[in-house]
């Protein structure tokens, strides 16, 4: 059998050193688990929260498929030889495939389906579809260490209060007098009205941003309540919980589905007042389990419209 080639081997390194991180930090938060407290935590969650998760998730979900769609709008209406963009129902397609892509593969390689899905089915060149998933993937990390800055630490009630004004008033300032800041700056330095016309132009919107930031504030919410219910903390370590959850799942370094590091994340983040124990694992693990469960399903009733060739989604639109 010939030697694999030193790229091929490079990414079986990577792969089974992030699969065995993730499995071995499962292992080792569950060492101590009993079922029995889990299993009863399940069966006394009412109904009504599952359908609300079910019901969150899938709200956040319609909001990343219309924050994909403004971006995309824009674009295509920037030059009319581009053709049609996409619509809302195409979008949410995309969302959800790309976020089944991402959940099962491991070391985040399922991010390449968004610049191939962009191409295939709409004609977008790479390097377009590239800057976009850039962006997406800054915005979020943006309002994500935000939250964390205003959650994680431990602050007394005062001192967060007045944290999180400052935070505001920033973000407050950054929206309103980004665009003058760049203006002056495209005037003052020419070489940045590229960087402008390539990358803000079509974007950097106020309304994008809000998008962007309800996504995270639906799914946060309902992912904490779930924590709440399925492990012994009250609603802010599960909110806590939620939030290094998600903050771990964009590690660059992730096993198969996540395992392992989402639990790591959440176990963690609940640490931070002193609330994390073994159950607080087990119930990341329940939560983990839901979360894939839902997007998985997901993506398999729009499976449908993955199938549909490029031309029928031009005659239907």
């Amino acid at each position: 059998m010939p030697p694999l080639p030193d790229a091929a081997r490079r990414r079986w390194t990577r792969l089974l050193l992030a699969s065995a991180l993730g499995l071995g930090l499962l292992a080792w938060l569950l060492r101590q688990v009993d079922t029995a407290p889990l299993f009863a935590a399940f069966a006394a969650t009412p109904h009504w929260l599952w359908v609300l998760a079910v019901a969150g998730l899938w709200a956040s979900y319609a909001l990343r498929a219309e924050r994909l769609r403004r971006e995309w709008t824009a674009w295509f209406a920037a030059d009319a030889a581009r053709g049609t963009a996409p619509g809302f129902v195409d979008c949410l397609g995309l969302f959800l495939t790309h976020n089944a892509a991402i959940v099962v593969l491991p070391l985040r390689a399922g991010e390449a389906g968004y610049p191939w899905l962009m191409q295939r089915r709409f004609g977008v060149p790479l390097a377009d579809s590239l800057r976009s998933l850039l962006w997406l993937r800054l915005q979020d990390a943006a309002v994500l260490a935000t939250l964390a800055a205003l959650w994680l630490p431990p602050f007394a009630p005062a001192t967060r209060a007045g944290w999180a004004a400052a935070l505001v008033t920033a973000w407050l300032f950054a929206t309103l007098l980004g665009p003058r800041w760049m203006s002056m700056a495209v005037a003052r330095w020419p070489a940045t009205s590229r960087f402008q016309a390539s990358w803000l132009a079509h974007r950097n919107d106020r309304i994008g941003w809000g998008l962007c930031a309800a996504n995270w504030g639906v799914k946060l919410a309902v992912l904490a309540l779930l924590l709440q219910a399925l492990a012994p903390l009250d609603l802010a370590a599960g909110l806590r919980g939620a939030l290094g959850g998600e903050l771990a799942s964009v590690l660059p370094l992730q096993g198969p589905a996540g395992l392992g590091t989402y639990e790591a994340g959440v176990w963690a983040a609940t640490r931070v007042d002193g609330g994390a124990t073994a159950q607080v694992a087990a119930g990341a693990l329940a939560l983990h389990a839901f979360s894939l469960a839902v997007a998985l399903l997901s993506a398999a009733m729009i499976l449908p419209w993955a199938r549909r060739p490029a031309a029928m989604l031009e005659r239907t639109r």
